[in-house]
């Protein structure tokens, strides 16, 4: 089952174009920013945010990804296993359920965190892009904003 359809794209949907920018978007303005939330949530998405801007170290962004999608306790606090555990979220094994429409991360203050640690924020941005694609082999939707 494919993760849209011809008709999202003539919609003109917030989602598809998320996704057909490449699974993850910036959205800096804040009332733009609460309308996409808005309608994230009515479109049945559920919407996991997370205060990038709040990060000062690695660890505490790992905390937050693991708190925020219900990572397994065995979770290594490291890029390559958030990218592991990044997988298991896009084929909704955990951190949400594929009952819904698709999961959205609202990571806020993220070009604060970007400034602090570039090459971790880097990594991130890269393997959410990645595991977005990789969620819509499976005809799921995972979706991030950079606010």
């Amino acid at each position: 089952m494919p993760a849209f359809s011809t008709d999202d794209v003539l919609g003109n949907r917030l989602d598809f174009e998320i996704a057909r920018d490449g699974f993850v978007r910036e959205l800096r303005d804040a009332a733009v920013l609460r309308n996409a939330e808005t309608w994230l949530r009515r479109e049945g998405y559920r919407v996991v945010e997370m205060d990038a801007g709040a990060w000062g170290d690695d660890e505490q962004m790992h905390l937050d990804f693991a708190k925020g999608l219900q990572f397994p306790p065995h979770f290594g606090q490291n890029l390559d296993a958030l990218d592991d555990c990044m997988s298991d979220v896009a084929e909704a094994d955990y951190g949400w359920d594929a009952s819904e429409t698709g999961l959205v991360l609202v990571l806020s203050g993220f070009d604060r965190f970007a400034r602090r640690l570039p090459r971790t924020a880097d990594h991130v941005q890269h393997i959410l892009r990645r595991q977005g694609r990789y969620a819509a082999l499976f005809g799921n939707r995972l979706l991030t904003i950079l606010a």
